[in-house]
């Protein structure tokens, strides 16, 4: 892959009372699971802060082959408002040349309305233009599954280096690919799961030494490794960070001024950002953490031929899917004593798996926790396989 600058390469670990309007809304859709597509305005507070959000996107806003297919994203997106949706997009936002002047109108607090709400749609609509295009070069690639996770775990692992040597309060980390057993199992214990959308085949999994710690590794995340728009919707599980009384706890002027400035557009509501209601079925009582998933982009440029026409209508990069854990070392103690064992979780799905295979959709009754007579009992700590 072609090697961009680091994002941040001097970058420190951003306290929860310096998270500025941008932050606190981009941890608070990671945290939500919730999508990008449903904010009305963006809080971009610099330059240099679109700049590295364009380049966490993967492109390079210096890089005349990299300004030239945004431009292309963003004349495709007008298109698509003004032919199918019938849409007049002025020609402040349809004129635009450099990108940036999409996510400054989009950001701005003054001015005409209608260029911000423009700016807006068209940002949201190059957004999925560019995913749908990098999925379908992710098909014409001659990459199994198996190297395209050795690619993100490569760029994972030196995001995280990088943190290590920069001090960042992350006490454990570790990460795997999800074994064959265990994506059968998932497949037969979900009734609506499809092995399209198993999303959690590679995994990686963060221990910070305190639980405030957790908001300021997922703002260097996003920063540094995945961009906040690409977390995947509906799949985040937060039963541990309540982002929000963290903020004030720590005092943070943004997200107290936000409560009394009319003149914010906020995009999440300012609520408890605890989501317990994605519990993991299988998951014991008291399970707690942090479990997110995010298309990481990759630069495939190596790849690529030289005079590749591919490579200029679908661009040079593509999505692999990540799952991200996270959580404190006190809880993550918590979460290996009693039902909440890892063995347990694995023992219940099990269970599940079996009373599918023997009766389809009848209900598994609740008090019971053994499988039918016909088939051998898990043992109480059945061995983790993946």
């Amino acid at each position: 892959m072609r090697s961009v600058r680091p994002i941040h390469p001097q970058a420190e670990v951003v306290p929860l009372g310096r998270f500025d309007l941008h932050d606190i809304e981009s941890i608070r859709l990671l945290l939500r699971g919730s999508s990008v597509v449903d904010w009305v305005s963006l809080h971009f507070a610099s330059d240099s802060n679109i700049d590295s959000f364009i380049r966490v996107n993967g492109f390079d806003a210096d890089d005349p082959r990299d300004r030239l297919r945004m431009v292309e994203l963003k004349r495709r997106a007008v298109v698509y408002l003004e032919e199918h949706l019938n849409y007049r997009v002025p020609d402040e936002v349809k004129d635009v040349s450099d990108i940036r002047d999409l996510f400054r109108t989009a950001s701005q607090k003054k001015g005409r309305r209608a260029h911000r709400f423009f700016a807006c749609i068209t940002l949201k609509v190059m957004h999925i233009i560019h995913h749908a295009d990098a999925h379908e070069r992710l098909s014409m690639l001659q990459v199994s599954q198996a190297e395209l996770a050795v690619l993100l775990h490569a760029k994972i692992e030196q995001t995280v280096r990088g943190f290590l040597e920069r001090g960042f309060p992350v006490g454990e980390f570790s990460g795997n690919l999800k074994t064959s057993y265990s994506i059968f199992s998932k497949l037969l214990a979900k009734k609506d799961a499809q092995s399209t959308l198993i999303f959690d085949k590679l995994r990686f999994r963060f221990v910070t030494e305190r639980l405030d710690d957790i908001p300021s590794l997922l703002l260097a995340l996003t920063r540094e490794l995945f961009p906040f728009n690409y977390v995947v919707p509906g799949q985040t599980h937060n039963s541990l960070v309540d982002l929000y009384r963290m903020l004030v706890r720590g005092g943070n002027v943004s997200v107290l001024r936000t409560e009394h400035d009319g003149d914010v557009s906020l995009n999440e509501p300012l609520s408890t950002d605890v989501s317990g209601d994605r519990k993991n079925e299988f998951s014991g009582p008291d399970y707690r953490v942090v479990n997110f998933v995010a298309d990481v982009p990759l630069r495939v440029d190596r790849v690529l031929a030289p005079n590749d026409v591919d490579a200029r209508e679908l661009g040079p990069i593509v999505f692999g899917a990540v799952e991200f854990q996270m959580v404190d070392r006190r809880t993550a103690e918590l979460n290996e004593t009693g039902e909440n064992r890892h063995s347990m979780y694995k023992g219940r799905q099990k269970i599940q798996v079996r009373h599918r295979l023997e009766r389809g959709r009848r209900p598994l009754r609740a008090q019971s926790t053994r499988p039918s007579s016909s088939v051998t009992a898990p043992d109480p700590e059945p061995s983790d396989l993946g």
